[in-house]
């Protein structure tokens, strides 16, 4: 019987869709009329969504199945070691998100929900249950549908507000979505055609071709936030509502390491090409965004570059996994782990800013717990001693010192300076926001509250009996520290020394760059166009003037001539002598 909690996980929130909207079908008898008309609602239907998820992450057993061949194309629901992790972490983000969401950010239960609250719980909803559903579906279709569902309703989310800003970031969003969305999809279609199974397993992705593995890797890229295609992501994060970002960030983008872990040959095949540029790939991704976050005004936007650096190693661990598949139950296990662990963290952080901007006064105690909570997060985020995230970063280290790369151990660690560098700065802007105080704000506290307290519980499900890991990661953080007072000391000093850095880049990177491009490119191609409308112009004008030359005679004056003699009686004569011709033809032997 709990194997229908795979089921009842996703479609829990679709079901929850209607009432959330706050549109009830009424009568209107006076004109005999249906109509639509919103309907006042206290119930926080956005936190009650992820309550089935979290139910079936911790009762269903693991290697439950659930086959159900009556329901789209063939939908087969499992639960794995993979997927259980990745199902009890992301429903706790979008629990906690779902009680900012719904009890929070509208000053208490909502009295009488405006329709913008009612379409953000509506998006916020399907996007969760395709996440969910991408996470317990086993087949290809449950894969790309959840994953879609999820992509394109979160367009709404970073949009909401309607500013200029966040039109733009969702345009920018929805344009890189679909295309990582046809990626996937082509991928996953070549992926079936060449297993000949809509559910693959281990051994039948080891057959692979190049194509579909390119396409994998792009489609889910772009979730990802694989440099180059990173650009919607901190563009996104600032415009979408605090619990959107968190849940963006915290469960979102992690899917596509799932999918890689799925649908590429992870353990059972060598792929040193494939491999060894995603491990670059993952690399150079770490390297453009911690600096480019270093520089960035808005704390959000910060987290955003960590979320992107954080993927890019997680990137690099799997393509070092994919060049030796011996690595495999070391590295797949810490990925997990660590993707887990970021997913809490980062969602903490994320809903941490928007308390410390709405709950509790400036100088209030409440703001004091709240920022003190906040340093805890972003030291748990940047692998502090004693913290989840040192025991996280522990169990990557042997696929690490694995790699047939001796200089990568120097890398990661001049990176793991500067994501403590990054939590620095993001702490640094998080204290100087001003608090505007409202009321009501005792559950979202007490939701985050209890993710920050699963963040500092985390380390003894992964570490116990290591307590080697408790103490990892301790040179970086010593040097990021002292890098970070040294900076705010000499900033003490001289205040305008590093002025000119901040906001140097814009969030989005090389977007900004390319953009004056784009713009250039669309102007010369403006002129171009009104220089072949000029062209056009003239020749239809030639064309039209010859054809005036050659066909212009008024009809009349064509008449008047065929009605003179000769004209008329030349054509006459020809005609009857033809007839005749034809009739003699006709009547002579074997004519007819």
């Amino acid at each position: 019987m709990s194997a229908w909690l795979l089921l009842i996980a996703w479609v829990w929130p679709l079901l929850l869709v209607w009432p959330a909207s706050g549109v009830r079908f009424r009568q209107d008898w006076g004109t005999a009329a249906s109509a639509l008309s919103p309907r006042p609602s206290a119930l926080p239907w956005v936190a009650l969504g992820p309550v089935p998820a979290l139910a079936a992450a911790l009762l269903v057993p693991v290697g439950t199945e659930l086959p159900l061949p009556w329901l789209f194309l063939g939908t087969h629901l499992a639960l794995d070691a993979t997927a259980q992790v990745y199902l009890a972490f992301t429903a706790l983000v979008w629990l906690a998100a779902g009680v900012y969401a719904a009890l929070g950010e509208r000053g208490g239960p909502p009295e009488a929900p405006t329709a913008r609250s009612g379409r953000f719980d509506v998006l916020f909803l399907l996007s969760m249950a395709g996440n969910f559903w991408l996470i317990v579906g086993a087949d290809l279709f449950s894969f790309y549908a959840g994953f879609a569902m999820m992509g394109i309703a979160a367009y709404g989310l970073v949009v909401h507000d309607g500013s200029p800003s966040a039109l733009w970031a969702g345009k920018v969003y929805l344009v890189m979505a679909l295309l990582g969305e046809v990626a996937l999809f082509a991928g996953l279609v070549m992926l079936a055609s060449e297993t000949g199974t809509t559910r693959p397993g281990t051994g039948e992705v080891t057959a692979l071709s190049n194509a579909t593995i390119a396409l994998l890797l792009l489609g889910l890229g772009v979730k990802a936030g694989l440099v180059p295609l990173h650009l919607w992501l901190p563009l996104a994060h600032p415009a979408a509502p605090v619990p959107a970002s968190a849940v963006l960030s915290g469960t979102m983008i992690k899917v596509a390491l799932l999918g890689w872990l799925r649908f590429l040959p992870v353990g059972e095949l060598a792929l040193p090409g494939w491999g060894h540029w995603l491990a670059l790939a993952g690399l150079g991704t770490m390297t453009l965004a911690l600096p480019v976050g270093l520089v960035q005004r808005d704390p959000k936007v910060i987290l955003a570059y960590s979320s992107i650096a954080k993927m890019g190693l997680m990137m690099t661990v799997l393509g070092l996994v994919l060049v030796e598949p011996a690595l495999a139950p070391m590295g797949v296990a810490g990925i997990v782990f660590y993707a887990a662990q970021h997913g809490l963290a980062k969602g903490g952080l994320f809903l941490g800013v928007g308390l410390r901007k709405h709950a509790g006064p400036a100088g209030s105690m409440t703001q004091a717990l709240i920022l003190g909570v906040l340093v805890f997060l972003a030291l748990a985020l940047a692998g502090a001693p004693f913290t989840s995230g040192a025991a996280a970063k522990y169990d990557l280290k042997p696929v690490l010192d694995a790699a047939e790369w001796t200089w990568i151990g120097a890398v990661i660690a001049v990176t793991a300076v500067g994501t403590v560098l990054l939590m620095a700065r993001f702490i640094w802007v998080s204290w100087r926001l001003q608090p505007h105080a409202e009321p009501d704000w005792l559950w979202p506290v007490a939701a985050w509250g209890l993710l920050a307290a699963l963040v500092a519980l985390f380390p003894f499900a992964i570490a116990f009996g290591k307590p080697e890991a408790w103490l990892s990661n301790g040179l970086p953080l010593g040097i990021g520290v002292g890098i970070a007072a040294a900076v705010a000391l000499i900033a003490a000093l001289q205040p305008k020394l590093f002025a000119p850095f901040v906001g140097l880049i814009p969030p989005g990177d090389l977007l900004a760059l390319v953009m004056p491009l784009l713009r250039a490119v669309k102007a010369m191609g403006e002129v171009f166009l009104e220089d072949l409308g000029r062209v056009w112009g003239r020749l239809k004008g030639i064309a039209l003037a010859a054809f005036e030359r050659v066909f212009g005679t008024p009809a009349g004056d064509v008449e008047r001539e065929l009605r003179q003699w000769p004209v008329a009686g030349a054509l006459w004569v020809g005609i009857s002598a033809l007839l005749l011709l034809l009739l003699l033809g006709a009547q002579a032997p074997g004519g007819g």
